[in-house]
């Protein structure tokens, strides 16, 4: 990918950066979970910002903050660092909406416990940006960028991360949208076949909708298998398949 840094004209920072944007938004689109995404998105912003020493996504899901996707151990122990104080950069950008910047580790006194781990993992100076916002999905997020000295993020730097950060936000947020609609829909059919599976044992057997839900489930957990591929086979067969006994040896 197009790297952002020693430009021989006016126009090359501007082309470059147009260049990660367009790999940044089809490599959203192309990816398949939620983790591919932010996968995409850490791979733009160690291109648009060369030499940082990390980058991570943080989902917080209720209370519990975890890291889905880091570039570097300096990064996930930062981020593992926060989680256990609870407090930091990274938490706080997710809480608020808003970007936050600590120019220097060493002198900033908002979240002291949180410091001292951060800087003995290696990190100097912290760029942490929302990328979901709490009340929009099931989940909220942020990319922290990490550098190993103090004010590694100059003007410059700023600028093409600011970029590339609203574009990450707008197609993270879109690809969770997407994945969630298609989760709903599974769920959906899933239950419909569970549920014309039960009919058809309710007729078959003549039992009532309990009975014939707890023999679906009895295989199932016999089986050790998905309840929704215990229903497809009654759906496929017409009858409810009978788990595999494993005959005990003769005692002599």
């Amino acid at each position: 990918m197009t790297s952002v840094t020693d430009p021989t004209t006016p126009e090359e920072p501007v082309v470059a950066l147009a260049v990660i944007a367009q790999q940044l938004l089809a490599d959203v689109r192309r990816a398949q979970t939620s983790e591919q995404a932010h996968e995409a998105v850490v791979a733009a912003c160690l291109t648009a910002a060369p030499g940082l020493a990390g980058v991570s996504v943080t989902v917080r899901r209720g209370s519990r903050a975890s890291t889905t996707v880091s570039s570097h151990p300096l990064a996930l122990r930062a981020d593992e660092v926060q989680y256990g104080a609870g407090e930091g950069p990274c938490l706080e950008a997710i809480a608020s909406g808003h970007v936050v910047d600590v120019p220097d580790l060493r002198c900033d006194a908002r979240w002291p416990r949180a410091a001292v781990g951060m800087s003995e993992a290696g990190a100097a100076s912290v760029l942490s940006v929302p990328l979901v916002a709490e009340d929009e999905l099931e989940w909220a997020a942020g990319v922290n960028l990490y550098a190993d000295h103090p004010r590694g993020f100059d003007a410059a730097r700023r600028a093409r991360i600011d970029v590339v950060a609203a574009l990450a936000a707008a197609s993270t947020a879109a690809h969770g949208h997407r994945e969630r609609a298609s989760n709903l829909q599974e769920a959906v059919a899933s239950n419909r076949d569970i549920g014309a599976a039960v009919g058809i044992l309710m007729a078959l057997g003549k039992l009532t909708r309990d009975q014939a839900l707890g023999e679906l489930r009895r295989v199932s957990q016999h089986a050790n298998r998905k309840l929704r591929d215990v229903a497809d086979d009654v759906l496929r067969t017409g009858t409810l398949p009978q788990p595999a006994t494993t005959r005990r040896p003769a005692s002599h």
